[in-house]
C-alpha cells in the first residue's frame, strides 16, 4: 500500500471517528447540489464558516473525496486549541466537568490534522508586515502545491478578523458581505490563487462555491443545510479590461455565487 493510500485510509477512518460527534443525525443535515462536486482533478472549494465544528464535519462528510482543509495555525497547537475553541464551546461548568476528555480530543484531532497534512495559515499580526506577508504566502504556496498534485483544498471564509481577535478578549468581526449579512466580505486570496496557477502553469482549476447554514454551535438537532454550487473559474474574469482587476472580480463572483445558494437554502 502507498503512503497516499495509507493517508487516504486514514483520512476515512477519521471521518467515521469524527462524525458522530459533530453531526450524529443525518436527518438534522441536507444536502444540495451533490451533483456538482469534483471528484477527481484539483479542485478549490470555498465555503462560509458560520460555527467552527458542524460546519466544518458537514462539509468533510458531504464529500467522498479526501479534502485539506486551510486552517487557522492556532488550531495545530492543543492549549490555544483548548482555550480559544473547547472551553468557550463547552462553557465554564462542562468544561471542568469534561476537561480530560477535552483534551484527549483536542490531542487526537491536532494529531490527525497534521498527519492528513492539513494547512496552518498563519495571520496574527504583531507589527511587522513582511512577516504577515510571508506567513500567508508559506500558506498560499502549499494550497498551490496541493493543487497542481489534483488533490480538493478547502478555503473556509471565517466572519472573524482573527487578526484582531487572537489572544485578545474581545471578538471582532470582518465587514459583512455586500451580497448577504450572513456572510463576511470574502478574502482575495481566492482568486489570487487560481489566478497565479493559470499566469504561471496553465492550470485552470475549478472552485466549487459552498454555502453553509445552520452551523453554528454543537446542537446536533438544529438543521443545517449545505448547497453546493456548480464550478466557477477564472477564465470569466479574463476580459482585458485595465481597470479590473481579475483576482479580485473572481473573488467577489464566488462571494455572490455563496449567497445565491444561501437564499435558495433558506427556500428549501
Amino acid at each position: 500500500m502507498t503512503n497516499t493510500s495509507n493517508i487516504n485510509a486514514e483520512y476515512n477512518r477519521a471521518k467515521r471517528i469524527l462524525k458522530p460527534l459533530f453531526i450524529p443525525f443525518n436527518h438534522f443535515v441536507t444536502y444540495i447540489g451533490k451533483e456538482n462536486r469534483i471528484n477527481n482533478g484539483p479542485n478549490l472549494i470555498v465555503a462560509n464558516h458560520p460555527g467552527f465544528g458542524r460546519d466544518i464535519a458537514g462539509l468533510i462528510n458531504g464529500f467522498d473525496r479526501q479534502l485539506y482543509v486551510m486552517a487557522a495555525h492556532y488550531l495545530f497547537d492543543r492549549k490555544v486549541f483548548m482555550k480559544e475553541h473547547i472551553e468557550p464551546a463547552l462553557g465554564s461548568t462542562w468544561y471542568k466537568l469534561m476537561s480530560p476528555i477535552a483534551k484527549s480530543f483536542a490531542s487526537y484531532f491536532i494529531r490527525k490534522i497534521n498527519r492528513l497534512e492539513m494547512i496552518p495559515i498563519n495571520k496574527d499580526y504583531h507589527g511587522d508586515k513582511k512577516e504577515l506577508s510571508d506567513n500567508i504566502r508559506k500558506a498560499i504556496d502549499i494550497v498551490k502545491d496541493y493543487l497542481l498534485k489534483s488533490k480538493a483544498v478547502v478555503m473556509f471564509q471565517t466572519p472573524l478578523d482573527m487578526l484582531k481577535t487572537i489572544s485578545r478578549k474581545t471578538v471582532n468581526f470582518k465587514i459583512e458581505s455586500q451580497y448577504h449579512e450572513y456572510l463576511p466580505k470574502f478574502s482575495p486570496t481566492v482568486g489570487k490563487i487560481v489566478y497565479e496557477l493559470y499566469q504561471h502553469h496553465g492550470v485552470v482549476v475549478p472552485v466549487t462555491p459552498v454555502s453553509i447554514y445552520g452551523g453554528e454551535g454543537l446542537n446536533p438537532f438544529r438543521r443545517m443545510i449545505l448547497n453546493i454550487g456548480a464550478s466557477l473559474d477564472i477564465v470569466s474574469s479574463l476580459d482585458n479590461q485595465s481597470n479590473r482587476n481579475p483576482m479580485t472580480d473572481f473573488t467577489n463572483k464566488i462571494e455572490k455565487r455563496v449567497a445565491d445558494l444561501l437564499v435558495e437554502s433558506l427556500s428549501y
